[in-house]
């Protein structure tokens, strides 16, 4: 099959924003005056800030009306990490498509949230907001091949759920290409940092311990099986013992994984502020 061309400035979105909002450095004098100007470019993401900041998470009393009074309450991770979560978002806002928001929307939404909460856990606190972002991001090749094509993606999820095929080996058969591929080719066309080739393009149903080299990799990995596994972005439900062994396959065993096994860590993300509002 003839290899499908992605045209990577046909998104709802404004790529060179999002390059900009992922390499701010907080060591910056100028990084919150330049977070503040990237919220304001976008109505959808100053909405969003706004409306977790008056969240009842962190409301003490008053309203805050004003993007720089929300980044001093908020920090700066959390408002970059929301810009980046309004971003995606808009990237589904034009779809009514029940299937692909369930299995690809709320699925990386998830994977985000467990992600921050497995890089923490996995003692890595100082990488938990990328690996929030590399979550949400991590399938941003499968929203590009539906953007491309609607009813050809309709096709691949509907032979991914109803037969249980890979993904990969799915979007290959109707694209010539799989989403991995597609992932890696926006990293450098929108220019993000390099590390974002990994998170966008790395397998992650059929990635092994040695292909997980950052704290990151190995926090959406094991994210991406969890919430896989709880039938959001998989063909169904799985025993919680085939999680765990899926888990051991990426490196992860014993007691660490026990508090991610429970259908309370799945509802605990489903609380979380950003879900609620954004799901």
């Amino acid at each position: 099959m003839q290899r499908t061309v992605i045209d990577y400035r046909n998104v709802p979105v404004q790529a060179d924003v999002i390059s900009g909002i992922i390499r701010l450095d907080m060591e910056s004098s100028s990084c919150f005056r330049d977070l503040d100007s990237y919220v304001r470019s976008d109505q959808g993401v100053a909405t969003l800030v706004l409306r977790v900041v008056n969240s009842p998470l962190y409301h003490r009393g008053r309203s805050i009306a004003t993007i720089p009074l929300a980044i001093s309450v908020l920090g700066f991770n959390v408002v970059r990490s929301l810009a980046m979560l309004a971003f995606s978002r808009s990237l589904f806002a034009n779809t009514r498509n029940p299937v692909f928001r369930t299995h690809l929307w709320e699925h990386s939404l998830l994977t985000a949230l467990a992600g921050h909460a497995i890089c923490q856990a996995l003692g890595h606190p100082q990488d938990r907001d990328e690996a929030f972002i590399a979550g949400l991001m991590h399938d941003m090749g499968k929203i590009l091949l539906f953007t491309h094509d609607e009813a050809r993606y309709g096709r691949v999820l509907a032979t991914v759920l109803e037969a249980g095929t890979p993904s990969v080996a799915a979007e290959r058969q109707l694209y010539g290409r799989d989403h991995c591929d597609v992932g890696r080719e926006a990293a450098g066309q929108w220019k993000l940092p390099e590390r974002f080739a990994a998170y966008m393009g790395t397998d992650l149903q059929a990635a092994r311990p040695a292909d997980l080299d950052t704290a990151v990799l190995r926090s959406i990995a094991a994210a991406n099986c969890l919430i896989a596994g709880a039938g959001i972005g998989g063909r169904g439900q799985e025993d919680p013992e085939a999680v765990r062994a899926a888990l051991a396959a990426l490196g992860l065993e014993g007691e660490q994984c026990d508090p991610w096994l429970g259908q309370e860590f799945i509802a605990a993300l489903k609380d979380n502020d950003a879900y609620r509002i954004c799901a």
